[in-house]
């Protein structure tokens, strides 16, 4: 099930707006002036599929409704003000009333009710005293240290809810969503890559006692640090694969023998060899391996009519084996590949131990942070569509001509369009720059603020 249409009424008390989304190109581009609600657009959608209600309740909406390729929908109504401060304003509570239609079945509905701590019993830090990994950010979003995740207060008691005394549940009124409603945002993956995407919470504080020392470090080293990582946990599955194979050798050899009814002919043999080492080599360059070990034995090289079956029983193991790298290689090919024909003076490669690695034309390394903040943004955008991101995912981006020259703006589309036909994912993207669009104007949604 796959999102190919976004509505909203009474955007801000005033803006209805409807977004078709392109299924044909997976890339869909809404555009228009400041204040008509792009980036809101994108935050209300991200926030209805990753349980973020509070934003919900804080815009001012009166209807959001997303259609689905089987022609089901989901539309959430305000009951009452159409923000959370109007509502505090006048004393007064929000909700919201979730429906679900499809052809055919009965509309499935829900109620979500809004959280406000000021109309509460809620003491301050007394979510952090109960669970040491949380550090509050601000009045709605605590940190969970292990693994660096921002979440909302919905989100707190969600995830910690068996922990929690129930009069405090009941004081919230938190209740699960409705198993139709789990059902839906588990097929819908979202993905936002907001404005802010250079600083990411550093994952390796663990002590509280470091609360004072705690800083935000720029992504590029985290997710350098996450792929070399990545690399190597592949790494270990091919030793311990290679490990099972070599083992169980002379078994499937005997068997191979018996049950092979046709031979394969040398000269296919000597293709798949060849094949082989070709891949060997885009491994090397995706750093997966060092140059010494993209060299197998050169005996098995030589295929003649007494080693057929070896050869052949070898060439199945080394691609079961080379296998486990397949989706890997081709994400770090293309990023390298990308980024090798933007950036100037400098050349990417991977390496399995520290992941980025940037040198001047004369070989000299150069640190991650040295990079200007347009090279930064490339390549954590990149990485964040390449690696972060699942298959039949919608993936919202905002403003991504931030701080990208206009060169670079002008190759955006290219390269994201062989971002998705590898990856397989759907993008809406949100943006000022005529830079980005080019002549894919075919691509866009205006925003044209039409009035209620």
């Amino acid at each position: 099930m796959r999102i190919n249409k976004i509505a909203v009424k009474k955007l801000f008390g005033i803006f209805d707006h409807e977004i078709p989304l392109n299924s044909k190109d997976h890339i869909t581009i809404i555009h228009g002036p400041n204040g008509f609600g792009k980036t809101i657009l994108l935050t209300l959608i991200n926030e209805v599929f990753n349980s973020q209600y509070e934003k919900l309740f804080e815009i001012p909406f009166s209807e959001l409704i997303i259609g689905f390729d089987d022609k089901s929908t989901l539309c959430l109504k305000k009951n009452g003000n159409t923000s959370m401060s109007e509502g505090k304003k006048m004393g007064g509570e929000i909700s919201i009333i979730l429906e679900f239609s499809k052809p055919g079945s009965k509309p499935k509905t829900s109620k979500i009710e809004s959280i406000n701590p000021e109309r509460r019993h809620f003491p301050r830090n007394y979510l952090e005293r109960i669970f040491p990994n949380l550090e509050r950010i601000n009045e709605t979003t605590w940190l969970f240290l292990p693994t660096g995740e921002q979440l909302s207060l919905y989100k707190v008691l969600d995830r910690f809810r068996d922990s929690l005394p129930s009069e405090f549940l009941e004081e919230f009124r938190i209740i699960d969503d409705e198993s139709w409603f789990k059902k839906i945002k588990e097929s819908i993956d979202i993905h936002f890559i907001e404005t802010q995407r250079l600083l990411r919470v550093s994952q390796y504080r663990i002590t509280r006692e470091l609360e004072e020392r705690r800083s935000m470090i720029p992504a590029v080293l985290n997710y350098s640090i996450e792929l070399a990582k990545a690399i190597r946990e592949r790494l270990e599955k091919y030793g311990t694969t290679a490990q099972l194979l070599d083992r169980t050798f002379p078994i499937r050899l005997v068997k191979e023998k018996k049950e092979q009814l046709t031979k394969p002919t040398i000269e296919e043999l000597e293709n798949d060899l060849h094949q082989l080492e070709s891949k060997r080599s885009r491994l090397i360059d995706a750093g997966f391996f060092a140059q010494e070990q993209g060299v197998e034995d050169k005996d098995l090289q030589k295929v003649d009519a007494g080693n057929i079956d070896v050869i052949s029983v070898y060439i199945k193991d080394v691609k079961h084996k080379l296998s486990i790298f397949d989706d890997l290689t081709e994400k770090i090919e293309l990023i390298v590949k990308i980024i090798n024909s933007r950036f100037l003076y400098k050349k990417l490669s991977i390496s399995n131990k520290d992941g980025f690695v940037f040198k001047t034309p004369v070989g000299k390394i150069l640190p991650l942070t040295s990079l200007s903040s347009g090279e930064q943004h490339e390549l954590v955008l990149l990485y964040e569509l390449l690696f972060k991101v699942k298959s039949n995912s919608l993936i919202l981006i905002d403003e991504p001509e931030l701080s990208l020259h206009v060169a670079w703006q002008a190759q955006f589309l290219n390269d994201l369009e062989q971002i998705t036909r590898l990856a397989g994912f759907d993008v809406l993207i949100a943006t000022h720059s005529p830079d980005i669009i080019q002549e894919r104007w075919d691509l866009t949604v205006e925003l044209k603020g039409t009035q209620q």
